[in-house]
């Protein structure tokens, strides 16, 4: 377990887990926090395969190690080295209250796998004053898998299915990228620098389908560790098309 443990010392983040920022007054604030942030940041640490820690838009297959915590624009919880839970910060202080928990089950070189599974709540009027004023509560378990292509190259793929009450979402007058429903993905990442110690730089692409605001998306995305860059594209969405993606933070053990 000792052994395991040490192993899967990584940071990761997840589309949960990434700070997703809108265009407004609050961008440059956010961006000076992540950054400082990130600069603080250690650096990712190699699981079974290094290159699964580093996707687009889908979360990693990996979880944190028991008693650690990572804060920044994501608050994570490792209860377990199974069993991780956390929030969005960016979203909830945009009104997108959330919570996220990833359970893995599968941690081998050649292929990890982990149910995940989060909730949302928020308001449609919140998100943009053309939608209705309707509260939605938003159930999304889930599953991610990864799959290595090589020392270097992983790909990919995830999905979710929404529980809720609200109907009629695909026909607001405004949909966003801010917010999701049930969705697909498939990301490929690729991995340079010193892959070996889990310490490289990382390149990473996805497209996504979200089924529920019937919504095609596109992005790309560079890792360094501790930190993400890039954005994703929802040609289709009548507000917030494009997706700045920030992500880092620090780590502390409890």
């Amino acid at each position: 377990m000792k052994e395991r443990k040490a192993r899967r010392r990584w940071m990761f983040t997840s589309r949960t887990e990434r700070a997703r920022v809108s265009p407004g007054s609050h961008c440059g604030v956010v961006v000076a926090l992540v950054l400082a942030l990130a600069a603080a940041a250690p650096c990712a640490r190699a699981g079974e395969n290094p290159v699964f820690a580093y996707p687009h838009m889908l979360p990693s297959p990996y979880t944190l190690p028991a008693g650690t915590l990572i804060y920044g624009s994501t608050f994570a919880a490792g209860l377990t080295d199974f069993l991780t839970v956390s929030t969005n910060a960016w979203l909830d202080f945009n009104e997108v209250f959330n919570a996220s928990a990833k359970i893995s089950l599968v941690d081998y070189p050649a292929f990890a796998f982990s149910l995940t599974g989060s909730a949302y709540f928020y308001n449609l009027n919140s998100i943009d004053p053309r939608n209705p004023d309707v509260s939605v509560t938003s159930w999304q378990p889930g599953a991610v898998a990864a799959f290595g292509l090589g020392e270097r190259l992983a790909l990919f793929t995830g999905a979710s299915m929404e529980i809720t009450d609200a109907t009629g979402l695909a026909d607001v007058p405004a949909r966003s990228g801010f917010v999701s429903g049930a969705k697909l993905g498939v990301d490929l990442a690729f991995m340079y620098g010193n892959a070996e110690r889990g310490a490289g730089n990382a390149l990473a692409a996805g497209v996504s389908y979200d089924a529920t605001y019937s919504l095609i998306g596109l992005g790309l995305c560079h890792h360094w560790p501790g930190f993400q860059l890039g954005v994703h594209v929802y040609p289709g969405a009548e507000q917030n098309r494009v997706l700045p993606i920030l992500a880092g933070g620090g780590s502390a053990s409890f």
